[in-house]
């Protein structure tokens, strides 16, 4: 039998909710935990270092690489939208209002 991978909404809400999970019930050892009890400049400067090690493997051409460091660079994004008390819904209705309004303005950024 096929196992259904999952799609790319259900990962991250998944992801969401674990790292949730951690704000509320700290865990002794969890890197997420860490993170929360560093608060948001620490975060901050973890996203910070990500998108940078992101842009690197990119600008390289290293795709296995920049696949690696752009998880890394969700799980802190994810870990700040958490800390700000962002759900991710709410990021995927302004995805959804602006594709929406890029079909019916000209807008400088057109996806």
């Amino acid at each position: 039998m096929k196992k259904k991978k999952k799609n790319t909404g259900e990962i991250i809400d998944t992801l969401f909710s674990i790292i949730k999970g951690r704000k509320k019930i700290k865990k002794k050892g969890s890197y997420t935990s860490f993170l929360f009890n560093k608060g948001m400049n620490k975060i901050a400067q973890k996203v910070s270092e990500e998108t940078a090690e992101t842009i690197i493997e990119a600008i390289q051409g290293k795709k296995k690489l920049a696949i690696q460091e752009s998880c890394d660079l969700l799980y802190h994004l994810i870990v700040m939208w958490s800390k700000l008390g962002i759900n991710p819904n709410e990021i995927w209705t302004e995805l959804d209002k602006r594709m929406k309004s890029s079909k019916t303005k000209k807008k400088k950024y057109d996806i």
